[in-house]
This record gives C-alpha cells, sequence and structure tokens, in this order.
C-alpha cells in the first residue's frame, strides 16, 4: 500500500483512490502538483484501483491544460470553483466526503504524523504545492522542444522537494532522455524476455514508499547499464516502468 510521509493511504470502499489538486500558486510549482496527481493516478491504476482526481479552479487555465498536454499529465476528471468550500465535494461520489485528507508536499514546520493522521478519515490526498525557491515562485513554465525532459527533471527532483535548480530546456538535461529511447528501441529488436523482477519491484518499491520518484529513475539508470541484464529483459522492464513515470520510451521503437 501507497505511504506518504510515513503514513499509510489506503483507499475507499470498491478500491476508488481519490486526489484532490489544489496548487498554492501558478506557474512551476502548479504544474508539479499535476504531475504529482498524475503519478498517483499511475500507481493507482497499476494497483487496480479506480483513480478519481478533480481540481480547485486553477490559474492561468488554459496555459497549464496546454502544458498538462505536452507532459504527458493525465488532465483531473472534475474541477471545482474558487474559492474552495469542502461542502463541494459532499455528494460528488455516493458515500460524499468530510474533508480532503493529505497534503502532498513539505509539511509546516512543527506539524505532526499525529495531526496528519486525524485528516486521514475522509481517505483523499491532497496534492498541494511543495516548499518553493526562486525557481518556482510564479514562474512560467518553458516546455521547448522535448516537453517530456521536463517531467524528467521535476520526477528527478520528486515531489516534496524544493524547486531550486533552473529547469529550463535552454539547461539541457534531455541527452539522457533522448539516449534511453535510442537504447529501448535498440533492445526492441532483441529476443524478448520477462522483465527484470529485480528492477520491477524496485521501482514499484520506490512509487509505494513516498512517492520516490529519483529512486524510480535511479533504479532504471542502473539497468540501462546493466550488463548482466539480457536487452530483451531490459526492454520489457523500461515499457513496464513507462506506464509508472510516462516519458515515452518506446516512442523510437520501429523508426
Amino acid at each position: 500500500m501507497l505511504r506518504l510521509d510515513g503514513i499509510e493511504v489506503r483507499p475507499v470502499h470498491r478500491r476508488e483512490f481519490r486526489v484532490l489538486v489544489a496548487a498554492r500558486s501558478a506557474g512551476l510549482e502548479q504544474l508539479r502538483s499535476y504531475l504529482t496527481a498524475d503519478l498517483l493516478r499511475r500507481y493507482a491504476e497499476g494497483a487496480r484501483l479506480t483513480p478519481a482526481v478533480i481540481d480547485l479552479h486553477p490559474r492561468r487555465e488554459a496555459e497549464l491544460r496546454a502544458a498538462c498536454g505536452r507532459l504527458n499529465i493525465h488532465p483531473p476528471g472534475r474541477t471545482l470553483a474558487r474559492p474552495f468550500d469542502v461542502g463541494q465535494l459532499a455528494g460528488q461520489f455516493p458515500d460524499g466526503i468530510r474533508e480532503p485528507v493529505f497534503d502532498v508536499g513539505v509539511h509546516a514546520a512543527g506539524e505532526t504524523a499525529a495531526a496528519r493522521v486525524r485528516s486521514l478519515a475522509g481517505h483523499w490526498i491532497k496534492v498541494a504545492g511543495a516548499a518553493s525557491g526562486p525557481a518556482a515562485d510564479g514562474q512560467r513554465v518553458e516546455l521547448g522542444e522535448e516537453p517530456l525532459a521536463v517531467r524528467m527533471k521535476l520526477m528527478r527532483q520528486g515531489y516534496g522537494a524544493e524547486l531550486t535548480a533552473d529547469l529550463s530546456p535552454r539547461r539541457g538535461g534531455d541527452a539522457e532522455l533522448a539516449r534511453w529511447r535510442q537504447l529501448v528501441a535498440g533492445w526492441a529488436r532483441s529476443p524478448s524476455g520477462a522483465m527484470s523482477r529485480q528492477y520491477a519491484d524496485a521501482i514499484s518499491a520506490a512509487f509505494t514508499d513516498g512517492l520516490d520518484t529519483p529512486a524510480a529513475l535511479g533504479e532504471l539508470a542502473v539497468l540501462a547499464d546493466d550488463p548482466a541484464v539480457p536487452d530483451g529483459v531490459k526492454f520489457e522492464t523500461f515499457a513496464a516502468a513507462d506506464r509508472l513515470v510516462g516519458l515515452d520510451l518506446a516512442r523510437d521503437v520501429g523508426r
């Protein structure tokens, strides 16, 4: 089961996994909130749960939706109007709801785990903006010619880290993504094999233990250069992992 900040998050009955996006500011931090919700949705689908993602009416909505589309971020199913009232959630689902339950992000200093546990009664995960540095404070998002390189950079920092690095595509960073795609395209021509259980389990564990996307990407990097793993096995493992990371790693297969 998924654990965030050491707390186990359980689905509601009917195996429904609920996520509320409540970004605190426009720009890069807001976009990362949507990416976090997308990663949680991907996790839920892989765990055979039914994800239900809704959000508050976002700032600069048209720009945000366009950016999400280029970053392989599935849009929320419903949008609530601002100002937000918890009562808006009542009746959205058959059993209703009392309140959002979990802030995915950096918590305020002094907040105790017990205080967060008390909020879990409603069975929601609330994705809010994490602590942000100058790089995220209202910064408009420049995606460049390879927007998924920005997705990859955001995942390398993790959902709760302070955004301090320049994520502009002008600073590069897409070389590793291009290399992985080239490798996957080459591995696809090799005899197929079952995916590596060692690496697949490590990637899955990274997701379930705190949505640790830096660790998940680190496992893929090690796998790519592991001489003991056959190419066909690498292909199957990367293809399976891409359902979680959403980087279109098999895009160049057959080209």
